[in-house]
């Protein structure tokens, strides 16, 4: 059976366990949060010494898992078998098993008949084909889960929703914050969350304040308001912005300032091919929240769709500099400074 990370939580708060699960899929955080709940909901604390066995795909086979499966639990209703990093189920899903079919059979036969009082879970960080025979043979009786990357227009309600199952809520702008600082690593993004709720008092709302104490991103300094300050043309406050971040570098790299900046500009160039619409609807179709609109419209007024093309191409000629690929030796601080003023100039 296919469920969701979400579902299996569910499941394991209830006390409702599978035989099998099979947990793979191209986003860690989500594998780790069901497999630590599998490993800390099932069993007792003084049950898992003798019932809970954590082993690592790498030194094991398929056979000798099954093995460990097929025992029963000591002075205990269930037995937890967890392979971490599974590798060799993938293999087996590629049709590359090292033993002719000997693993294959021996995984068909215990997904058929698996044993009553173990459960029995694998990760893997990769995406498994979803037609592949090792995942139909435990859809039946078993449970998989796939675990897909959120695309980063989604982070930011991803990061609402687990701030709010840990009892705070957060402001359209700190969320905005938080995203162009940590991207769409959920891992990252999960244990920055995790120092608000550490710090903050059930009920809170999470503002740029907070932001800047617990998590240290500047209210003033931050690309959010850099972007903010470029679509408004305000050339003091871009320049101030565009010269701390020339002087620390360190803390404020190129690379990732120059992704941020080029979808900005390229959801400007659409602004500007929508047309007349309203903001739910020019929000929909650029995929940012509603509360943003008016910031991406300023930007249309202030550039001509002339201008965000010539942008987005000082933006290309930006990144290059800084992989070498063109012009000179040029430091970053003077990439930085070099492109805010071409920006605001243009």
């Amino acid at each position: 059976m296919q469920k969701s990370p979400q579902d299996v939580l569910k499941d394991i708060k209830a006390k409702k366990f599978a035989p099998i699960y099979i947990i793979h899929g191209d986003e860690p955080f989500f594998i780790d949060q069901v497999a630590d709940a599998l490993e800390d909901g099932i069993l007792r604390e003084d049950e898992k010494s003798f019932n809970q066995f954590v082993l690592f795909g790498k030194d094991q086979t398929m056979g000798s898992v099954i093995s460990y499966a097929r025992r029963y639990p000591m002075m205990a209703e269930r037995q937890v078998i967890i392979v971490k990093e599974a590798s060799f189920l993938e293999a087996l899903a590629k049709g590359k098993e090292v033993k002719g079919n000997d693993d294959l059979k021996a995984w068909e036969d215990y997904c058929e008949r698996p044993t009553d009082s173990t459960v029995l879970i694998f990760t893997i960080k990769n995406l498994v084909a979803e037609k592949a025979k090792v995942l139909a043979l435990a859809d039946k009786l078993g449970v998989i889960v796939c675990s897909k990357k959120i695309k980063e227009d989604k982070v930011g309600a991803w990061l609402k929703d687990y701030l709010a199952q840990k009892g705070l809520t957060i402001q359209a702008a700190s969320v905005e914050l938080m995203v162009s600082f940590v991207g769409a690593d959920l891992q990252r993004m999960a244990h920055e969350a995790d120092k608000l709720v550490i710090n903050l008092p059930h009920g809170s709302e999470v503002g740029a304040e907070e932001i800047e104490r617990f998590i240290g991103i500047s209210r003033e300094y931050n690309i959010f308001e850099f972007q903010n300050a470029l679509s408004s043309r305000n050339i003091a406050k871009a320049q101030k912005i565009a010269f701390y971040f020339a002087e620390n570098t360190k803390q404020n790299p190129v690379p990732p300032m120059l992704i941020m900046l080029f979808n900005y500009f390229m959801k400007v160039l659409q602004v500007h091919d929508l047309g007349s619409m309203s903001d739910a609807e020019i929000a929909k179709n650029i995929g940012v929240n509603p509360y943003f609109v008016r910031d991406y419209l300023n930007a249309k007024r202030n550039y001509s769709l002339a201008k965000v093309v010539r942008i987005l191409e000082a933006i290309k000629n930006a990144d290059l500099k800084v992989k070498g690929v063109i012009g000179h030796a040029v430091s970053e601080r003077e990439i930085i400074l070099d492109l805010s003023f071409e920006i605001l100039h243009l």
